[in-house]
């Protein structure tokens, strides 16, 4: 398994982390690790991928995965009656007289609600299952919500219901920024789950949640149960800082796109991670860590489904670079104070023609002092597309400045880039 850097393009500037990417089996526990150094932080995407142990694709038969052979025909695309946001018809369950221990009837409410998605691609000629994970329907139209690392990249994505079927499903978006998916499929008799309210979540209270770890056929359906642990958690997962809900209620790879739900049976997160790995010890051991999951807030989520349902993609200013904030190390020994670190500028990039070169620090943006890459985020994300900023930057000891007019983020090749990274950073 090869170490590289990996960043997911941002205008948002995410910080850069130290990214192992092996692709999973679906039956085996191993995931997208994303390493911090900056707190030695591992954090995992929870949906299981097919791979080989030599880190290639590799088929495998449906039957070791649990699920069917589809027709080999790709995804369809969305239709202009798929782009109108349906009712979120979800109702609450109706406890009743299980107040003292209300989890059994939530659970049989809501299970039929909580479906599997697979994700093909084609390998070695064949059209094979590449991935799993969860997903839950918001609607009984059809509309799905996931993680959108779960179905990214697909060929063909179908969903496995409850009773085992196995049908189509059509993209409807994807936002690999805030990680969350939409999918449509066309079935009768579907029932929703009702949406809580995520901004009401209080630190302490018990919680569900509902997936298809490690096995979408043998474990599908799990439910585990614990409490919040706290809100507004800045994690950062490939290149993309994002406020999750953390859960000390036991999620693990294939759980990725599950809902989490509070104890009336309402839907206030989306399963997308977890930490594996506290840091290492003095002899370089990595040294493990429990119980620390995240989940997408459901405000933001339906916030960015709308979105998704609507336009099929989410519009963001951006400039065109990648970086991450120094640290007292790193700055001593470029013999600055302090600033945030370009590692990339996207080629023909807004960022790119105003003369921006990998490897400048940016020490000012509109004037003010610049300490931290998140204090740059949040001047890109009050601005519109079309906006200008001022940036100061160092460059071989001397300062320059340069406007730069915020371009559209998704029309923006972050694979194609110049970059420069900092020895031993």
């Amino acid at each position: 398994m090869g170490s590289t850097k990996r960043k997911k393009g941002s205008g948002a500037f995410g910080v850069v982390v130290i990214v192992l990417v092996v692709l999973l089996l679906a039956s085996c526990v191993t995931g997208f690790f994303l390493l911090r150094k900056s707190g030695e932080a591992i954090f995992n995407s929870v949906s299981g991928f097919v791979s080989g142990n030599d880190g290639k694709q590799q088929s495998i038969k449906p039957a070791e995965s649990g699920v069917t052979t589809p027709t080999p025909a790709p995804t369809a695309a969305p239709t202009e009656s798929d782009r109108e946001m349906p009712e979120l018809d979800g109702a609450v369950p109706s406890i009743g007289s299980d107040s003292g221990n209300p989890i059994p009837t939530i659970f049989e409410n809501v299970s039929p609600s909580v479906v599997g998605v697979v994700q093909y691609r084609t390998m070695d000629g064949i059209l094979s299952v590449y991935g799993s994970g969860t997903g839950f329907i918001v609607s009984s139209k059809g509309y799905i919500l996931t993680n959108a690392h779960v179905v990214e990249g697909a060929e063909l994505v179908t969903v496995m219901l409850p009773d085992g079927e196995e049908i189509d499903a059509k993209v409807i978006g994807i936002d690999s920024d805030t990680d969350v998916g939409v999918l449509k499929v066309e079935h009768e008799g579907l029932k929703a789950l009702a949406i809580g309210n995520s901004d009401d979540v209080r630190v302490g209270e018990f919680v569900l949640a509902i997936g298809n770890p490690l096995d979408m056929k043998r474990l599908a359906n799990t439910l585990t149960f614990g409490i919040i642990s706290a809100k507004s958690r800045e994690i950062t997962i490939e290149g993309q800082t994002n406020s999750y809900l953390q859960t000390d209620a036991a999620i693990n790879y294939g759980n990725s796109g599950g809902p989490l739900l509070n104890m009336r049976g309402e839907v206030i997160g989306i399963n997308s991670a977890k930490s594996i790995t506290a840091g290492y010890d003095s002899f370089g051991n990595p040294i493990s860590a429990e119980g620390i999951g995240f989940a997408l807030p459901i405000n933001t989520s339906v916030e960015i489904m709308r979105i998704l349902i609507e336009k099929g993609t989410v519009e963001r200013p951006a400039v065109g670079i990648t970086v991450y904030t120094l640290t007292e190390a790193q700055a001593a020994k470029l013999n600055v104070e302090k600033g945030v670190y370009v590692e990339s500028v996207v080629k023909d990039g807004p960022a790119f023609k105003a003369g921006v070169k990998a490897g400048d620090i940016i020490i000012k943006v509109n004037g003010s002092e610049l300490a931290d890459q998140s204090e740059l985020v949040k001047v890109i994300n009050s601005c519109k597309i079309g906006d200008s900023i001022d940036l100061v930057l160092l460059r071989n000891g001397e300062e320059i400045s340069c406007t730069i007019q915020l371009g559209n983020k998704t029309e923006m090749n972050f694979k194609d880039a110049e970059k420069e990274t900092l020895p031993d950073n």
